[in-house]
């Protein structure tokens, strides 16, 4: 009896003695300096100033989430319109004003233009888009989408005439759920119904479609919009290629260049101002495949490129990613980077200018990869989500172990060898990568 109390007694200070191992561990555990809040960074330039301003209006609780037929995705509509106005632009002679209905019911697609300079009604257009509809209610929608929206508006107010294409901006409507791809989805809708000033997809020569541009959650993400889709149409891909390189994302970002009405080229460069701001932007390439495969059900469309895929329209989608307010009430202006959002307006002003270069079609193929630059957008940021201390926030230790595996991999990894297995390995890096930053359960599964 006496010998089974002492077994007893020992094995219940070894348990004692790894717990409080234990327990110690935890607490010398080093602090999640990876982990950004939103809420402290800066807001110090003009331009920045003037996105919080749209999306505090959009994602207002007087405008009640903007869901689609109602009074505040109607008054979402009118301020869209009164900015479009403001910036010079032109409705559609065809349309009778800005709007594109897409039923009487559920509201209109809001479409803008700026002519080219040589204002041939040959000449090609370009788009830029973003839809301005969310779910309605306690759910305002500040990252989905009024951050898009508002770098559209900044970018459609700051943007000369192009030399040779015609500029449309288009704010859809209807995107999310229930309507998201079906045809009353605002930007197939506008596909399926291109104004006769357009024409035929064939006339577009790129759609530039942004969605969840504002957010940030891990602090290597605090910087960086992912570009994807552009490997499809090679020229494409190489002017996005050319403006990420030639865009000069260092030092103190000067005012946007005012607007050009006569012809002059586009250009802008940093210059000093007598209000600093963070001038820093990562323009990441990646293929649509890595965002869109879905484990056990494959390709899935997330926003509104899709109709123009479809279409065979040559496309780029941006966007920063989902964070963990991602279709949460907690999606609110003050979560969002406007410095981060304010650089991409002058970046997207340089990408228009140099694709405005090109004046043959580009081609579309739809089975375009760029895989080693793909590997090279990744690596850096599985390597830190592969360190302790730079972990994604809330990380789980058999998640953290997986990603630590998907490291040494991509370590290894030849990328100029590009195979099936490779392909599907990036593919659930990447579903990891987002699972874990937009905090969704159960990511060591994947």
């Amino acid at each position: 009896m006496t010998e089974r109390v002492l077994r007893y007694c020992s094995g219940l200070l070894c348990c004692l003695g790894l717990a409080v191992l234990t327990v110690a561990l935890i607490a010398m555990t080093p602090p999640v300096p990876a982990k950004r809040d939103p809420t402290t960074l800066p807001v110090s330039s003009k331009l920045a100033s003037r996105l919080k301003h749209h999306v505090e209006y959009l994602a207002s609780p007087d405008l009640k989430g903007r869901q689609p037929g109602t009074a505040g995705n109607r008054a979402a509509a009118e301020y869209i319109k009164e900015r479009f106005r403001e910036a010079g632009l032109t409705p559609l002679p065809s349309l009778g004003g800005f709007g594109q209905p897409v039923t009487p019911e559920l509201g209109d697609n809001i479409i803008g233009v700026r002519e080219a300079t040589t204002s041939l009604a040959s000449s090609p257009w370009l788009l830029l888009g973003a839809h301005y509809d969310h779910l309605g209610g306690n759910f305002l929608g500040a990252d989905d989408n009024a951050a898009a929206v508002a770098i559209l508006l900044e970018t459609a107010d700051a943007l000369p005439s192009l030399a040779h294409h015609h500029v449309v901006f288009v704010t859809f409507n209807t995107e999310e759920p229930p309507y998201i791809r079906t045809p009353l989805m605002g930007s197939q809708h506008f596909v399926d119904h291109l104004p006769p000033e357009i024409g035929a997809p064939g006339r577009i020569q790129a759609a530039l479609i942004m969605d969840l541009m504002g957010g940030v959650h891990w602090e290597p993400l605090r910087d960086v919009i992912f570009a994807a889709g552009a490997e499809k149409a090679p020229n494409l891909y190489r002017r996005v290629k050319d403006a990420i390189a030639q865009f000069q994302p260092e030092g103190e970002c000067g005012p946007p260049p005012a607007r050009a009405r006569d012809g002059e080229p586009l250009s802008w460069t940093p210059a000093p101002s007598s209000t600093p701001s963070p001038c820093h932007l990562s323009v990441l390439p990646v293929g649509m495949h890595v965002i869109e495969e879905i484990p056990l059900v494959g390709q899935v469309s997330f926003s509104d490129y899709d109709a123009f895929r479809n279409a065979g329209v040559p496309f780029l989608f941006l966007s920063a990613g989902r964070t963990p307010r991602y279709h949460q009430t907690s999606d609110l202006p003050d979560t969002l980077h406007y410095e981060r959002m304010a650089v991409t307006v002058r970046w997207l002003q340089q990408l228009l200018g140099v694709v405005d270069q090109d004046t043959r079609p580009y081609e579309f193929v739809p089975d375009g990869l760029e895989f080693a630059d793909e590997v090279a957008s990744f690596r850096p940021l599985v390597a830190k989500a592969a360190q302790w201390n730079s972990r994604i926030p809330n990380t789980s230790m058999l998640s953290f172990w997986k990603v630590q595996r998907d490291d040494e991999w991509l370590r290894q990894l030849d990328p100029s060898v590009t195979s099936a297995d490779a392909i599907k390995r990036l593919e659930r890096i990447s579903l990891r990568m987002q699972c874990l930053v937009a905090d969704f359960p159960a990511c060591f599964l994947l």
